[in-house]
């Protein structure tokens, strides 16, 4: 220490250049270690959110092949019994836990004489607030298209 300020040290070579070192009763955090930290948390955040929101969209997309998949199974049913298929109300199409994000529909393709040649099971629906809709589509032999992605 060189001239009995307690706030000053002068290390070996420094020349005129000094470092001011904290009292010992001092507390708290600069402004630029504040600035810097709130920068690192800014740049993670900008990372983390877009991610999270891509797993939220897929986490959400699960609920519409299990809904197609499931009138799929009832429909092959009804066709099994009835020779044709059915509406979703005549093949008994309730979902055990109402769906949320997706609203299910069924087109029924008639055929010239008799029942219902085929389907076209549709779920759409809105799973992050955008204007743009995801859709999946399942017919008879069970293939299932993503036809439209929100």
């Amino acid at each position: 220490m060189i001239g009995g300020d307690p706030m000053t040290c002068r290390g070996e070579g420094s020349g005129s250049k000094s470092i001011i070192r904290r009292k010992k009763n001092q507390k708290g955090f600069t402004i630029l270690e504040l600035l810097i930290v709130g920068a690192i948390l800014g740049i993670l955040a900008g990372i983390a959110v877009p991610i999270y929101l891509s797993f939220l969209k897929r986490a959400r997309q699960v609920e519409a092949p299990v809904a197609l998949n499931e009138v799929q199974r009832l429909e092959s049913m009804y066709f099994a019994f009835n020779g044709g298929y059915g509406t979703l109300d005549e093949i008994g199409y309730h979902p055990a836990t109402a769906l949320r994000y997706y609203t299910v529909t069924l087109e029924l393709i008639p055929a010239s004489n008799g029942p219902s040649a085929s389907y076209i099971a549709t779920a759409a629906g809105n799973i992050d607030s955008d204007p743009d809709e995801d859709i999946w589509t399942i017919v008879p032999d069970g293939t299932l298209q993503h036809l439209q992605a929100d």
